[in-house]
């Protein structure tokens, strides 16, 4: 593994506030090279030079990306397009609502809604700070 991202549900794991696990193991994104792979791959080799996962969640880094960049990709780019798409079914030129804006799925979500389907973005934030930020990305309608 060559770099990890930390994002809301590491902190809330840390916290011990997911039932998640009794122990977490932070670090939900990571990237780097593939080590071994199989059934017979070393599972016992130590989080802060290795990841396990299944296979089939692994992702290709494109060369337009550095490891850092692709770290921060998974969790809350497809979290965003998830809820988007697949369970919002979003189409061109609809208007969304995204609540709690300013977090990395909230701010993934205008960048995605915008750039894919020219939807009208509204979005809701505890700050005019984040507001501005949200407006920056793309928003149409920012409410504190």
């Amino acid at each position: 593994m060559k770099t990890s991202a930390i994002n809301r549900k590491d902190i809330v794991s840390r916290e011990g506030k997911s039932g998640y696990m009794a122990n977490p193991i932070l670090g939900i994104e990571v990237s780097g090279n593939v080590g071994e792979t199989g059934e017979g791959a070393n599972i016992e080799l130590g989080y802060a030079e290795y990841a396990v996962m299944p296979a089939d969640r692994a992702m290709k880094i494109p060369d337009s990306l550095s490891v850092e960049e692709a770290a921060a990709i998974p969790e809350v780019f497809l979290a965003a397009y998830q809820t988007l798409f697949w369970l919002g079914e979003l189409t061109y030129q609809e208007i969304v609502l995204i609540h709690s804006d300013g977090s990395g799925v909230g701010t993934n979500s205008i960048k995605l809604a915008k750039k894919l389907t020219k939807a009208k973005i509204n979005t809701t934030a505890g700050s005019n700070d984040k507001l501005d930020f949200c407006h920056s990305l793309g928003a149409d309608i920012c409410i504190n």
